[in-house]
């Protein structure tokens, strides 16, 4: 065999995985058909947090007290250093791979059997195969003109309207940051809800906040129909009502990347849509992989990161399971909801508007929520705050850790800052946080 692990997508996926295989000695063949780092790098993750960067960047200004500001934001040069950026990491990302050893081959892959794989006219064989392809967003045929996720990231003008259909993350992230922009920005979704799927304890916040910011959310209504007449999108939804914008974003979610490239000739049991995989990250196929948004939900780069792991240490001869005890998820609206673990029998709950940093941010709405059973043993949370993003981890690690509240309670948290929130949630379980009177 050429090598000890061929690998299709170089995603955050394929490329952790070709690092980690690398790390233990494994030859390794990383393809790739568009560009190192996949979907989340260069059209997804990294891009939309830098448009969300800037949209918080001047909506903060406008909204401080004793501030009066005239932003103007050319589009074109921000694009301009947004390629930029993201060039630096995908460079950076491929100049770390072939520093490992991993061998990079840029073109369409085509699997031929179990152990070959072609790439144009180069053909490799691998003991094992890894399927890291990713995901891509749900389009929708009859509605001509209108922007997905890539289109969208690489506006040359902000909208002066925008019909985003759609409203889960997604549509939630991009809706907020467009509307501080100065979009007039309408989210259409066919659920009950705005962001089905998450504890509406942590939603309410986002939707108060949305309101606020002018965005208009239909909620139970369907779009019936998208027309295109000089530039201008009219749009027809449940109950016969016309809506009118100049952009419109597609955001229904996403499906897994399974065809064109052959997958169907190793006839892989799948789950659904997505390929199936054992606790290995190892499908009914001995020796072929899938991991990240293709071998199915949720689909996040972090997990794609963690599988990417589990996969290597296999395919390395280390016995390695997936352990999915406490996963964190991120919507990155305003502000940020962050959650991990589950509910269960104890929940203590802290006001934003009582945490001196959020107040200096001018940032009140907002909720910290941790979970924990009869034993006071941490099994969750749920943030509602100002970079909750970069919180959730410290109660991952709780969850993975088995840490009870009282640890929680008694670590010290650096004053001032929004994570004291969880400090004071965690003594809220004993009824007695510092800066918030309980009921108890």
């Amino acid at each position: 065999m050429d090598y000890d692990a061929a690998i299709i997508g170089a995603g955050p996926a394929g490329y952790a995985a070709a690092i980690r295989l690398a790390q233990m000695s494994k030859k390794v063949v990383l393809i790739e058909r568009d560009k190192i780092g996949g979907e989340c790098l260069n059209y997804g993750c990294i891009p939309s947090k830098a448009l969300i960067e800037l949209a918080n960047s001047i909506n903060y200004l406008k909204e401080m007290p004793g501030i009066t500001l005239d932003a103007r934001v050319d589009m074109k040069k921000w694009q301009e250093w947004k390629w930029g950026m993201i060039n630096r990491l995908t460079s950076g990302v491929e100049t770390l791979c072939k520093s490992q050893g991993v061998t990079i081959l840029k073109g369409s892959a085509e699997i031929m059997d179990r152990n070959r794989v072609k790439v144009g006219d180069t053909e490799v064989s691998a003991e094992n195969l890894v399927i890291a392809t990713g995901s891509s967003p749900v389009k929708l045929p009859s509605f001509e003109g209108v922007s997905y996720n890539r289109e969208i990231l690489d506006i040359q003008k902000i909208p002066e309207s925008l019909i985003i259909v759609g409203g889960g993350y997604i549509g939630v992230e991009l809706g907020t940051a467009f509307a501080k922009l100065g979009s007039k920005v309408t989210i259409v979704e066919m659920m009950e809800n705005i962001l089905p799927g998450v504890d509406r304890e942590l939603v309410n916040p986002v939707e108060r906040r949305m309101k606020a910011l002018g965005i208009q959310v239909l909620t139970s209504t369907k779009v019936e129909s998208v027309v295109k007449e000089k530039e201008i999108f009219h749009v027809t939804v449940s109950g016969n009502v016309s809506l009118e914008a100049d952009h419109i974003l597609v955001t229904v979610g996403r499906k897994p990347n399974t065809e064109g490239f052959g997958l169907e000739k190793l006839g892989l049991e799948m789950n659904g849509k997505f390929i199936k995989i054992d606790s290995r990250c190892e499908t009914s196929v001995k020796g072929v992989y899938a991991i990240g948004d293709v071998s199915g939900e949720p689909m996040l780069a972090h997990r794609a990161y963690y599988q990417a792991d589990i996969a290597a240490q296999n395919i390395a001869g280390h016995e390695a399971e997936i352990d999915y005890h406490a996963m964190p998820f991120v919507i990155y609206s305003d502000p940020e909801i962050s959650y991990t673990g589950k509910k269960d029998s104890g929940v203590s709950v802290f006001p934003l508007a009582a945490n001196g940093r959020a107040l200096g941010m001018n940032s009140t709405t907002g909720t910290y929520r941790i979970y924990y059973d009869s034993d006071g043993t941490v099994t969750g949370a749920g943030i509602v705050a100002p970079h909750s993003s970069e919180m959730i981890s410290e109660v991952t690690l709780s969850v993975e850790s088995s840490l009870s509240v009282n640890d929680i309670a008694l670590t010290i948290h650096p004053h001032p800052t929004v994570s004291e929130g969880l400090k004071e949630a965690a003594e809220g379980a004993f009824g007695k946080p510092l800066h918030f009177k309980t009921g108890r």
